[in-house]
């Protein structure tokens, strides 16, 4: 794909080899006789005490005990001493690999190496619980080199630093990604003005926002010939500089600054011995000064992903001529990278991306670029036309023309071009088929992409024996069968196409690692062969006409992204997924798998996506799935899934807030498209690549019970929730206003009970609510938000008769007598007290009257007994037939003499 900033990479890496000289060879063994200093030895142990984590092992052999060798310091990797004293010189700890970082801490024992002259530990995990750089390391007088770049510090650079008067490269540079505030900051430059030495200077997404003189600073350090401030929130670079000092600079790279001021009151110009300057995403706007023409060493000039004014000479005018550059440029013989608009007959490398350029170019723009190999127009609003038999006096190798009109035939000037290994024209006007030279022209091209056009027909049949490792054909008109791809392809992309039939048993392409067939009309089973491809890590079929059940692909163990949606696949859930630990992206949606979810599904730990709606699964949702603790969207609606909600869902750690600031997960496959279904708002939602991973749970349109968990509240980044059409009940959690990303909130369609907590009113994100159709009752809580969100919906309490109150016509002094009572505590300040003294009173007078009844009015008394005698005796005859039938015995009538006779005895007792 397109690279933002091409060529410099590859300068920087130059600059930095001349440098850096010998410093990134192996260490040879120290000469016989240079053993190390103990001293020393043990503080390198010690240092290596304060690393907690070593995935590589590089410190394996940093170890005592195990004979002469072991314990010879010098012999240790990364160490490297003096073969006439034996000190320790150079340290060199540099991790070059994802995954193999060192952690922990700079330990202070290093103070012990007082004749290092080399400290390299970029590229770890060594900021140590403060995060802060050490200011231990200003002591190290001897030190000529120290690179601590892509250490994710914080605070202050110590200006202790500027006790290091020897050193010659210094590299504080830090991952700063866009937007992000810099951690490390520097508030007084004036330190850095004591490295007389210095000659590489690195602060790439270091703040210097408050060094406002920071061109003085650099002026104090003649030696400099390097020096990289990208990112450094820099706000000008205006300052007037009457006398230039360090005019031995030949790298110079300003980018991702915002100064947003005119490009020539810039003292810049006045740099002619730099052979490198970048000036990208620096809002500098205006004319380019004459000055630029005396700039005889330049080699790259980069302009690139700036808003230039037409007075620059950066755009293309409207009159088809390109814009005129006020600056003379006659003299940069050297120049062989210029991201301005220049007709050189040596000029390499054309960079006019990502501007604001307009305009037509026609083949006389190119006349006198005989040297072209790569030009980048792309995203600019440019359209080509070229006479059909022009023939480029140029060969180009790059060729990026995405957003540029192009069509609607495909240009014919670029079947000359065979030593293409780049071309892009995306959403390039083309309304055309596949020329039949396209297979021969492109037969060295790595990379062809085509996307956003409307190419019709096939396929070319013959491109078998191409180059080809990266193809991108998506959003065309292609049609007819898939034919057989080049043997090294990596990437291929045909989604939103025509293509018809089956899949192809063999798709000749063994490398394969990402395959996108989405949207097209390609039926039938999918091929066992298709369990061949070991390599693939991205697989999309989905909105096809695809069924059947899915070839057991277990050995397919890179897998990362999955998606199989909108098609009739069948069958239970694939067993083959438990061997793919490394998915990020499961869509099984809208098919007819069944049977229960497994257990299993919560070893995927890297799970960040999983779409199980519109299947035909059932049985409870397994307790694992809390283990996915990565996980951020989590839809299962719409399928006949039982039982209640799972404990623990607290768990579920990629739904809450962050300590800290993480891209672990942000890589994606190029060939994928991440676009996801949410259903939300009460509508379906697309949610693009940027947002895919909007923090989701959809539970919606199932068989699901039992409460809703109170530990659903912890999950803070949420921000769509939809339980409706289940069997819900129990109340809403009052906790539930801790959830305040919360935006859509969906519980309609349950059979919940009890009053509306009061705290739903404070969820201030909340822009869509539906409670309809449950059991609900009490007075509808007061605040602005839920009067707004039933301003937007009106049948949000729609089916819960129990409800009452503003914003509903029903009164509440109309309901029940439990309402009533509750509406008179609430808004009258009822007092128990009063009524329950007038109560007890009421008891006890008529408790009394009863009493006075039975002792002074005997008729009264006689008739109250006797009924109670009456009651006593019926009793007793069912108990004694009863008992009798029970245990066999044959003297029930004498037990009725006695109960009879006993009866009689009390009647008389009452006279």
């Amino acid at each position: 794909m397109l690279m933002r900033r091409p060529a410099i990479a590859a300068s920087f890496l130059l600059l930095m080899i001349a440098a850096d000289g010998q410093a990134a060879t192996p260490s040879p063994p120290a000469a016989i006789g240079s053993y190390c200093k103990p001293r020393e030895r043990d503080a390198l142990l010690v240092f290596k005490e304060g690393v907690t984590d070593d995935p590589a092992g590089l410190l394996a052999s940093w170890r005592r005990g195990g004979g002469q060798l072991q314990d010879d310091c010098c012999q240790w990797r990364g160490v490297r001493c003096s073969n006439r004293t034996g000190h320790v010189v150079k340290l060199r700890l540099r991790n070059d690999h994802a995954g193999t970082a060192l952690a922990g801490e700079i330990g202070q024992s290093l103070i012990s190496l007082e004749h290092l002259r080399y400290l390299d530990l970029s590229m770890n995990n060594l900021a140590g619980s403060t995060g802060h750089v050490p200011e231990f390391l200003g002591s190290f007088r001897s030190l000529r080199y120290l690179n601590l770049s892509g250490i994710v510090f914080s605070g202050m650079v110590p200006p202790q630093l500027g006790n290091l008067s020897n050193l010659r490269y210094l590299d504080l540079s830090g991952i700063r990604l866009s937007g992000m505030v810099p951690f490390l900051y520097i508030s007084d430059g004036s330190w850095l003005a004591h490295l007389s030495n210095l000659q590489y200077l690195n602060l790439d997404g270091v703040n210097l926002s408050t060094v406002l003189d920071w061109p003085h600073v650099l002026n104090m350090i003649p030696s400099l010939k390097i020096v990289s401030l990208s990112s450094c929130s820099l706000q000008s670079a205006s300052q007037s500089l009457p006398q230039l000092n360090f005019k031995e600079l030949e790298m110079l790279d300003l980018s991702n600054n915002d100064f947003n001021h005119p490009a020539e009151s810039s003292w810049i110009w006045n740099l002619t011995s730099l052979k490198y300057l970048n000036l990208s995403s620096t809002s500098l706007y205006g004319d380019i000064p004459q000055a630029l023409g005396n700039m005889l060493s330049l080699q790259v000039l980069d302009f690139s992903f700036d808003d230039h004014k037409d007075s620059m000479g950066m755009s293309v005018s409207k009159n088809g001529n390109m814009g005129t550059m006020k600056a003379n440029l006659k003299n940069l013989c050297n120049l062989e990278v210029l991201d301005l608009d220049c007709m050189l007959t040596n000029l390499r490398n054309l960079y006019l991306h990502f501007n604001n350029m307009s305009g037509t170019i026609t083949e006389k723009h190119f006349a006198h670029l005989t040297s072209l190999k790569s030009i980048y127009l792309c995203y600019n609003h440019l359209k080509i036309v070229m006479d059909p038999q022009w023939l480029p006096p140029f060969k180009l190798e790059k060729a990026y023309f995405a957003s540029i009109t192009m069509g609607p035939s495909f240009p014919r000037w670029l079947q000359s071009q065979v030593d293409i290994v780049a071309l892009a024209m995306n959403d390039a006007g083309i309304n055309d088929t596949f020329p039949d030279w396209f297979s021969t022209t492109f037969s060295k091209a790595k990379l062809l992409e085509f996307p956003g056009n409307q190419i019709s027909g096939g396929l070319p049949t013959n491109m078998e024996n191409m180059s080809l490792e990266k193809l991108y054909l998506k959003s065309n008109q292609i049609a007819d069968l898939i034919p057989r791809m080049p043997r090294n392809l990596t990437i291929l992309d045909l989604s939103n196409n025509s293509l018809s039939g089956p899949l192809p048993l063999n798709i000749g392409s063994p490398k394969l690692a990402e395959l996108n067939l989405l949207s097209n009309r390609i039926t039938g089973n999918v091929p066992q062969s298709i369990c061949e491809l070991q390599n693939l890590h991205g697989l999309d079929l989905s909105n096809n006409l695809l069924h059947g059940e899915f070839p057991q692909c277990s050995g397919m163990s890179m897998m990362s992204f999955f998606r199989l949606s909108n098609n009739s696949f069948s069958g239970n859930f694939p067993s083959f997924l438990q061997g793919w630990t490394e998915l990020s992206f499961l869509d099984l949606s809208w098919n007819k798998f069944s049977g229960n979810l497994p257990t299993w599904i919560g070893n995927f730990s890297k799970l960040e996506i999983l779409r199980l709606k519109h299947n035909m699964f059932s049985g409870n949702i397994p307790a694992s799935i809390t283990k996915l603790g990565n996980l951020s969207h989590l839809d299962l609606a719409s399928n006949s899934i039982s039982g209640p909600l799972p404990q623990y869902l607290a768990n579920l750690t990629g739904m809450v807030p962050k300590q800290y600031y993480t891209n672990e997960h942000e890589e994606r496959l190029s060939g994928c498209d991440y676009k996801s279904l949410v259903t939300m708002k009460g509508l379906e939602l697309e949610y693009d690549e940027e947002n895919v991973t909007v923090v989701t749970i959809d539970l919606s349109s199932n068989l699901l019970t039992g409460v809703i968990p109170e530990d659903i509240t912890y999950l803070h980044r949420l921000i769509n929730l939809n339980l409706s059409s289940n069997y819900l009940s129990g109340k809403i959690p009052y906790s539930i206003r801790d959830m305040q990303s919360l935006e859509s909130l969906d519980l309609s369609k349950n059979m919940l009970y009890g009053e509306i907590p009061q705290s739903l009113s404070d969820l201030s994100s909340l822009s869509f609510l539906n409670l309809s159709y449950n059991n609900l009752m009490g007075r509808i809580p007061l605040g602005t938000q839920l009067g707004t969100l039933y301003d937007q919906n009106h049948h949000l309490y729609d089916g819960n008769d129990g409800l009452c109150g503003p914003p509903l016509p029903k009164s509440c002094y109309k309901s029940d007598a439990s309402e009533q009572g509750h509406l008179m505590r609430s808004k009258q300040g009822f007092d128990i007290g009063p009524f329950s003294i007038g109560v007890a009173m009421g008891f006890m007078a008529g408790l009394w009257i009863v009493f006075y009844a039975l002792l002074f009015m005997k008729t009264w008394r006689v008739a109250y007994f006797c009924l109670l005698d009456k009651v006593y005796d019926e009793v007793c005859v069912i108990a004694v037939f009863g008992w009798a039938r029970l245990t066999g015995r044959t003297d029930a009538r004498l037990l009725m003499s006695q109960v009879a006779w006993s009866s009689i005895d009390s009647d008389e007792s009452y006279e």
